[in-house]
């Protein structure tokens, strides 16, 4: 059984209408260029001896006719193979790396055209949006590709737990892929168009006494509860008052009262 990560990002209505509600369903010409195996690495780090130290810990895929001749790659394999070498660097080691490998190839099975339709979005998001991409790796072995501002928003309410290295992608492309000039923003990406989830957060957390938020996904709609401690209950009530849905508790401790209030809101997703 996977064990359950320990760090999570925000659910994306952005990642639900671009990656599960439209990528992974194309068979784009780009995403067939992706994936089109017709290319050598010429790189002295990657021997023979590697190669096939990397093909029996599952690092990547051998896929030449009956195991014999040189392995031809696809792009997103050389962005691959360039990730295990950071990966390398930083000290990980291939069980590890295998685990991250794990982690970025969830999507493998629901994709006809992609080998790995995670990085092949990714990378199509860096190359043509401008959108800061990092591959980030916890402490645990927990792997995610994601944007830049989703890790900024996880950091932001406290989703992280654990300290993390990351590789940027937007970078790695550009020196891989030099007759292309990748463009980044590394300012302006805050101001992409914000979903309804996402400003939804952003206003929750600037709430006064808020504690906690909860956000569950049932059906088209996104559930949150907010959890507020107060101590005076004239504010609770007066809080509770102006809500639509929400639970009021008192409690009592050495005789002082405090308030529990949870306020419930119901959002609808914008990718259903």
């Amino acid at each position: 059984m996977k064990k359950e990560d320990n760090n999570t990002f925000p659910a994306s209505d952005w990642f639900d209408l671009n990656f599960l509600g439209g990528f992974v369903n194309s068979d784009s010409s780009i995403k067939r260029k992706f994936n089109e195996q017709n290319l050598k690495v010429d790189d002295s780090r990657l021997s023979s001896r590697v190669l096939n130290h990397w093909y029996e810990s599952g690092i990547i895929t051998d896929n030449r006719p009956n195991g014999k001749g040189w392995k031809k790659f696809s792009l997103t394999e050389i962005v691959w193979v360039n990730i295990v070498f950071k990966l390398r660097s930083f000290g990980l080691d291939l069980k590890r790396i295998k685990e991250v490998k794990d982690h970025i190839d969830i999507y493998n099975s629901i994709d006809k055209t992609s080998n790995c339709p995670l990085l092949d979005f990714y990378m199509y998001v860096a190359i043509f949006s401008k959108i800061p991409v990092k591959l980030v790796v916890f402490e645990s072995g927990q792997a995610e590709i994601v944007r830049q501002i989703d890790i900024d928003l996880a950091n932001h309410i406290g989703l992280i737990k654990e300290d993390f290295i990351s590789i940027d992608i937007n970078k790695l492309l550009n020196k891989l892929f030099t007759k292309k000039n990748i463009e980044t923003d590394y300012l302006g990406y805050a101001d992409i168009p914000k979903s309804h989830l996402i400003k939804q957060i952003e206003d929750s957390i600037s709430a006064e006494d808020i504690t906690s938020i909860t956000i569950k996904m049932k059906d088209e709609d996104y559930i949150i509860d907010e959890k507020f401690l107060l101590k005076d209950r004239v504010k609770a009530n007066a809080l509770m008052s102006v809500l639509k849905f929400g639970e009021l508790i008192e409690k009592k401790n050495a005789g002082k009262s405090t308030y529990q209030l949870t306020n419930k809101k119901k959002i609808k997703r914008d990718n259903p």
